[in-house]
């Protein structure tokens, strides 16, 4: 073999390489039209689509400008998408936390919510509109409905002008003492029953207080929790009484039952309402609205 075949002789690698199997375009159409009921019309367009595709990319690749805008594009749509996502997400966020804050101002949780304004009102008209919310009250047992007293604007009013109004009786000492922070409510149990929360930043000042205003209480407050008051009556009596580490100050009745309690629940916060079981509740929402905080 001379040098000039040599060079001329294909590599080795291309007389080994298998040869493709010999299909073409005619029969893969045949087929498709055959075995898939495919139309003509369907391959002619499915064959545009594809060239149209690998000629956009085509584009993209070749011209670095086209592909530089086309990333700056959909940076920006992306961009776009975060802000509105996390837009989102802030917005639920706040009114949850909003939400929250209402409901930390009352106290406690409450199921339901309404607004009696003690502006032009009497201490007679707030005890009325007061017992009326309690007897048309009809949630479910458990249910608290918080009242929310307020000013002729809306804003919640002051505890020294509730207190004013609702027991005229109060040593002044005693109602100065106590925080802007405090709620009135009804409790559903077997029974509606109200209750008052207050709060307080002296509490040695605010418990004497309070053994000063118990001779007054029911004169006060009693026909609020539904005790007779009989203005011959002697004095009431209030004793000393613990429930599950909980010091009471309780008031009975004739049948030897508590008619009236209170207790400070710790060393910010007075609790007043009907009986035992009330008080248990009540003291149990406290506890869970001050985990949650």
């Amino acid at each position: 073999m001379n040098p000039e075949e040599k060079e001329n002789k294909p590599p080795l690698e291309q007389v080994l390489k298998p040869v493709k199997s010999l299909r073409t375009y005619q029969g893969d159409v045949e087929e498709a039209i055959s075995k898939n009921n495919y139309s003509s019309a369907d391959i002619f367009l499915a064959e545009q689509q594809k060239k149209s595709s690998l000629v956009g990319i085509s584009l993209i690749r070749q011209n670095p400008e086209l592909k530089r805008k086309l990333y700056l594009t959909f940076g920006i749509i992306l961009l776009v998408l975060g802000i509105g996502i996390v837009t989102t997400v802030y917005y639920i966020r706040s009114s949850e936390k909003t939400i929250v804050e209402q409901r930390t101002k009352a106290l406690i949780g409450f199921s339901q919510e309404k607004v009696l304004s003690v502006t032009a009102t009497t201490r007679e008209g707030l005890i009325n509109q007061l017992l009326d919310e309690k007897n048309s009250f009809s949630l479910p047992v458990n249910s608290i409905l918080y009242i929310n007293t307020a000013n002729a604007s809306g804003t919640p009013a002051d505890i020294e002008n509730v207190l004013a109004l609702l027991s005229p009786k109060m040593p002044g000492s005693l109602s100065r003492s106590f925080s802007p922070k405090y709620m009135i409510g009804i409790f559903s149990f077997d029974t509606n029953e109200p209750f008052i929360i207050l709060t307080t930043e002296d509490l040695a000042l605010s418990f004497a207080g309070m053994l000063k205003w118990e001779k007054d209480m029911v004169s006060d407050v009693g026909k609020l929790f539904g005790i007779i008051v009989n203005a011959s009556s002697t004095p009431s009596t209030f004793l000393d009484q613990e429930r599950r580490n909980e010091d009471l100050r309780v008031l009975k009745g004739e049948d030897g039952k508590i008619i009236l309690l209170y207790s400070f629940i710790d060393n910010d916060t007075l609790l007043i309402t009907k009986n035992e079981n009330i008080f248990s509740a009540i003291l149990s929402r406290f506890l869970i609205s001050q985990q949650e905080k």
